[in-house]
């Protein structure tokens, strides 16, 4: 995807469960000259599974990143002009891990309380819910 010219038309693409490299602590990212990758620091839980690829044609000092844990993490972007008064919205990217039991855990709650500390601002909540319904 990543290699695709036509993937630079986008300012800011939100990945979930991107491809590791089993030999080494790095992901592979075929797009440095146009995209910044954000994404949570890897912990003793395992490495990130939500991305943020941001376009470097948007303005750094127009957008911040946030990191809630290694499921979860937000994009808060700034839009405006002289003309409009300035606003952001705020962009969570969310990988829910698959539950295999009733007792395993999911970030649902977590993402509940985000989005109620942030409820003032426009917000965006897109990922990987992994809410499947059975068959």
């Amino acid at each position: 995807m990543l290699r695709d010219p036509r993937i630079y038309e986008y300012d800011i693409l939100a990945i979930q469960e991107l491809w590791r490299n089993p030999f080494a602590a790095t992901t592979h990212h075929p797009a440095k000259r146009v995209f910044h990758l954000c994404c949570p620091a890897g912990n003793e839980a395992g490495p990130a599974r939500v991305y943020f690829f941001i376009n470097k044609r948007l303005d750094h000092k127009k957008w911040q990143f946030k990191e809630h844990s290694r499921d979860i993490c937000s994009l808060t972007v700034e839009f405006g002009d002289d003309q409009q008064e300035e606003q952001n919205v705020i962009i969570h990217n969310v990988y829910n891990p698959a539950r295999r039991s009733e007792s395993d855990s999911t970030v649902l709650v977590d993402v509940r309380t985000i989005l109620h500390d942030n409820q003032s601002s426009e917000q965006i909540l897109l990922g990987d819910f992994n809410l499947h319904h059975p068959l």
